[in-house]
C-alpha cells in the first residue's frame, strides 16, 4: 500500500514557514482566528498527473499560501509599503533556499511558488491585508 505524501509535504512547508523570522503564526488549515501577525495560513488547493516518460509519473500537489498582516498593529500604508512586501519576499526566498533540488521519499522534487493578488477585509475587529502565493510542487514518481 502506498503511503501517503501529503503529511510529508504539509510538514516540510510548515518547518519552512516555522523559518521565516518575519511569520509570527503558522495554521497549515484554513483559520479565521489570527492573534500574531504577519502570519502564513496553508492547505492544499490541487492535484494533477501527468506521464513524464513510459516508466516515470510527475505529480504536481497545489498549495494555497496566505500571509495575512492585520492593520490594528500598523497603519494600511505601512503595510503595504513594507510589512507585506518584507514577509511575501522572505517566504519566497525561504522556499527557493529550503527546497531547490530537493528529494522527499527518496522522490526528485521541483517547486514553483507564484504570487497572486493582495486583498483587503474588515476581520475581527480589524482591517486584515492578505497576499496570496500558490505553492506547487513536483514530484517526479515511478509508474
Amino acid at each position: 500500500m502506498a503511503t501517503s505524501i501529503y503529511p510529508v509535504l504539509i510538514s516540510k512547508i510548515n518547518d519552512t514557514l516555522s523559518n521565516v523570522s518575519n511569520i509570527k503564526e503558522i495554521f497549515a488549515y484554513p483559520a479565521t482566528k489570527i492573534t500574531k501577525y504577519p502570519a502564513a495560513i496553508f492547505f492544499p488547493s490541487g492535484f494533477d498527473n501527468e506521464y513524464a516518460t513510459t516508466a516515470e509519473n510527475m505529480k504536481t500537489y497545489e498549495f494555497k499560501v496566505y500571509i495575512v498582516v492585520g492593520a490594528k498593529q500598523k497603519s494600511i500604508q505601512n503595510i503595504y509599503n513594507t510589512v507585506m512586501p518584507n514577509a511575501v519576499d522572505a517566504v519566497i526566498e525561504q522556499f527557493d533556499n529550503e527546497w531547490d533540488y530537493d528529494v522527499i521519499d527518496g522522490n526528485r522534487v521541483w517547486t514553483q511558488l507564484e504570487t497572486g493578488g493582495w486583498s483587503v477585509s474588515s476581520e475581527q475587529d480589524n482591517l486584515e491585508v492578505t497576499a496570496e502565493l500558490t505553492l506547487l510542487i513536483k514530484v517526479l514518481t515511478n509508474n
